[in-house]
């Protein structure tokens, strides 16, 4: 009777250990898969159209595809292509043809998450609460801040930048020590010259850059307008400031 008896409990084990096993795969596989949390300064690429060149912070290339994950310091560069970007923080960045883009660590440095060096760039940036800090870029021309919002930013040959506004406030105010801050309001613009304060905002065209992620890609930005951006219609009377004052929403 030992025998069998035995032979009746060992399979009472295997079995319940099978069954555990079974458990166990089934719970792994119905799980949730983690999100991977990038460092700060980091973006993955979403979309590549077109010529495009990755280096990393080291100098060294990096395959333009989709998927790959860019670290801070990393520079993109297009040709007749673009790019879209999702950064750390949720934002995404379009980058247009012909452009040149640093990313930088927001927590060091001059607190950006970018520097344009030329070429234009479509932001939308993920909507800042509570104490979050903003969302910061700088251009040779300009520091811009937002705590969310949708504009597009232009760098020219002559380091002149132009700063669109679709949706939000956006905070313009030129590199040079002390340059006055101005709030650009949806539907308006700036331009900032080297070491100059930003101009008053102006009324933006109809139809002037719609904001969207679509478009003619691997356009040189501006490639409708003259070199010296050709003159807009002033803006509707009213105030100075007509992004108005106060803080980003």
């Amino acid at each position: 009777m030992t025998g069998p008896k035995s032979i009746r409990i060992a399979l009472m084990i295997i079995t319940a250990m099978a069954m555990a096993v079974v458990l166990f795969v089934a719970a792994a596989q119905t799980a949730p898969p983690q999100q991977t949390v990038l460092p700060i300064g980091s973006a993955v690429v979403s979309e590549v159209k077109g010529e495009v060149v990755f280096t990393s912070p080291q100098g060294t290339p990096v395959i333009a595809q989709r998927g790959s994950t860019l670290t801070a310091e990393s520079r993109i560069e297009t040709a007749k292509g673009s790019v879209l970007l999702e950064l750390q923080d949720g934002s995404q960045v379009l980058v247009k043809g012909h452009s040149s883009v640093v990313l930088r660590s927001s927590n060091e440095g001059k607190g950006f998450s970018l520097d344009l060096f030329i070429g234009e760039i479509l932001v939308k940036v993920q909507k800042r609460l509570g104490s979050a800090p903003s969302f910061r870029m700088g251009t040779p021309s300009a520091v811009i801040t937002v705590r969310g919002t949708r504009f597009l930013v232009e760098v020219n040959k002559k380091l002149k930048t132009r700063v669109n506004v679709f949706e939000g406030l956006v905070d313009v105010a030129g590199i040079a020590e002390g340059s006055p801050h101005i709030l650009i309001k949806p539907g308006f613009s700036t331009r900032v010259e080297q070491d100059r304060a930003p101009e008053e905002p102006r009324e933006m065209n109809p139809g002037e850059d719609n904001g969207r992620a679509g478009g003619r890609e691997g356009q040189h930005p501006g490639a409708d307008r003259s070199p010296e951006d050709q003159p807009r219609n002033q803006p509707k009377p009213g105030p100075p400031n007509q992004g108005g004052e106060g803080k980003p929403d």
